[in-house]
């Protein structure tokens, strides 16, 4: 019987040499069954030019060059409508996948007969422009010293309160069937800067999840990644909010104190953010009125307790 089909999504702009490593860290990996789709939104034909030999030696690529850009968001859920594989992993054109890393993750695919596991993910590595790696930081270092099954209710729970440590899209393979809303989309929301961890709560509550302690995923931070704006950072803490607000309300952060974490991360966002920008309230009253009112709704909530985990409960050594 022949491996499931892993379709490896791209998004690209404008960085043809970054694109081509990235590309390079796809063709290099030990499963064969993969479809690699490349979604160009670049404002030349840089990527174009490049990925032509490419298409002529490769058949399983498939590449589009948008007409008008779409920005990140648009071409990352374009890029899911086009995939027939019945796995997704995303990898930014400035990312690297290490040679291994589906075979790895598609191993416990396989052998999960039920249909219980909804993603898996590994520890990842920090890169500069060079690819040399970097110290990590917080959301990069070891969850776990070894490989883990977790419930997937338990990990969302964890990961509210701890920020990202589940990964950026380039970490993460899940089972396509298992994303009940569009990429990107929490409780019905389209996700300003968050738009990973909107992803995988959606998978979490649909199913668990594992760990892989081998780094298997390079991130790679340079001076030409899209900059903290206020935008951003406003956009991040609406995120922040709203994700735990409608966390509560899909069943999540039962356990007093995964939810006091989640709601303390909050509330430091929003510290920071009127650190950053001391004038918005003046700047951006729309927003600031948006963030204020998810908070109150939060402090008004009340969710009764359902279950507490214990750790036990949580993981299972693999």
């Amino acid at each position: 019987m022949a491996d499931p089909l892993v379709s490896v999504l791209i998004p690209t702009f404008n960085r043809p040499k970054w694109f081509r490593e990235a590309l390079n860290s796809v063709l290099a990996q030990t499963y064969s069954n993969i479809e690699i789709v490349i979604c160009d939104d670049s404002t030349n034909d840089d990527t174009e030019r490049l990925i032509q030999k490419y298409l002529r030696e490769f058949p399983q690529i498939k590449y589009y060059h948008n007409e008008t850009r779409l920005g990140q968001f648009d071409n990352d859920l374009k890029l899911f409508e086009r995939a027939q594989g019945e796995y997704i992993n995303y990898l930014m054109d400035d990312d690297l996948f290490a040679p291994t890393k589906i075979e790895k993750m598609m191993a416990y695919f396989k052998n999960d007969k039920e249909e219980k596991l909804a993603l898996i993910t590994s520890r990842r590595h920090i890169i500069d422009g060079n690819g040399k790696i970097q110290d990590d930081i917080p959301q990069t270092r070891p969850v776990f010293d070894r490989d883990m099954v977790i419930i997937g209710r338990c990990f969302a729970d964890y990961m509210m309160g701890a920020g990202n440590c589940m990964g950026e899209p380039t970490t993460v393979l899940f089972r396509k069937k298992y994303l009940k809303e569009p990429f990107g989309t929490f409780a019905g929301r389209r996700y300003r800067c968050n738009v990973d961890m909107a992803t995988w709560l959606n998978l979490l509550l649909e199913g668990d999840m594992i760990y892989i302690a081998e780094g298997l995923s390079y991130f790679r931070k340079h001076p030409e990644q899209q900059a903290l704006s206020d935008k951003m950072l406003i956009g991040g803490t609406i995120d922040y909010f709203h994700m735990v607000l409608y966390g509560l309300q899909v069943g999540l952060l039962q356990e007093s104190n995964y939810r006091h974490l989640a709601i303390e991360r909050a509330n430091l966002t929003l510290k920071y953010l009127f650190y950053m920008v001391p004038r918005i309230a003046a700047d951006y009253p729309d927003d600031i009125t948006e963030i204020m009112q998810l908070k109150l709704q939060l402090e008004k909530n009340e969710p009764v307790p359902i279950k507490n985990y214990n750790n036990s409960e949580m993981k299972q050594d693999l």
